[in-house]
């Protein structure tokens, strides 16, 4: 069984739209750090726990997509 610190060891980024325009990013998504993405995104936030992620794009992100797990 996994211990849960193993949970909090692992690194996640918040990802948005390169072109994001205005004061928020557009289609943010949290995803482990290491993962590979478009090219039509950046890193924007972290490496972070995925609960601070989700706090910073829930801040910063104009968008209504859920995290990915």
């Amino acid at each position: 069984m996994p211990d849960k610190d193993d949970e909090r060891l692992k690194a996640y980024i918040v990802i948005a739209l390169t072109a994001s325009t205005g004061k928020k990013y557009d289609d943010c998504k949290v995803i482990p750090h290491g993962d590979q993405y478009a090219g039509i995104y950046s890193q924007v936030f972290g490496p972070e726990s995925q609960k601070d992620c989700e706090k910073w794009m829930a801040a910063n992100c104009d968008n209504s997509n859920k995290p990915t797990s």
